[in-house]
């Protein structure tokens, strides 16, 4: 069963990253940056201060206007669709989803701005995300494109289901799509 995104229904906040384009879904309507509702900037600003480390990255990051640590913060976090709200009709913000920004790997904030996905019971590792993109092959396919031994494909696949809790490739590979981790593209 597909879930509604966020917002169109109820007051929760979806955050859209789409051709350049920042929207921030809510109280059903679309918003596009920079005109957000007030309410949404205030938790999004609330929230930006208990991450030290992601403030630190605005800081250090090159060019970026202050008046643009806001857009940067909300893009890194939460600029892609999943299957939970990032900001729930409660007003509880979550932190566990993907964004595939084009920086992936080459990004000196990675990790730091931008969210890796908080599994159930752990974070996953940046090599733990590469080999989630490829969960729907083969190990030996995952092996090969990732140049690593089908051992070490191995070890990540156990990490992946113990930090998610899903028992084999195929639960894992459905969880990466429904955290935009990987499509019908890749």
């Amino acid at each position: 069963m597909k879930k509604i995104i966020a917002g169109l229904i109820d007051d929760g906040a979806e955050f859209i990253k789409n051709e350049g384009k920042l929207y921030c879904v809510h109280a059903r309507k679309t918003h596009e940056w920079p005109n957000f509702p007030e309410k949404v900037v205030s938790l999004i600003e609330e929230d930006m201060l208990k991450y030290p480390e992601a403030l630190k990255a605005l800081s250090e990051w090159e060019n970026l206007l202050p008046e643009d640590h806001l857009y940067r913060y909300i893009v890194c976090r939460f600029g892609g669709i999943d299957d939970e709200p990032d900001i729930s009709s409660e007003g509880k913000i979550s932190h566990k989803e993907y964004f595939e920004c084009g920086l992936r790997g080459k990004c000196r904030f990675e990790g730091k701005l931008c969210c890796s996905i908080k599994a159930d019971y752990g974070v996953l590792t940046k090599m733990e995300l590469e080999v989630l993109k490829h969960s729907s092959l083969s190990y030996k396919e995952i092996a090969d494109r990732l140049f690593i031994s089908v051992e070490t494909v191995s070890t990540h696949m156990q990490n992946l289901r113990s930090k998610t809790g899903l028992k084999n490739s195929t639960q894992l590979a459905i969880y990466a799509m429904q955290k935009g981790v990987i499509n019908e593209n890749n």
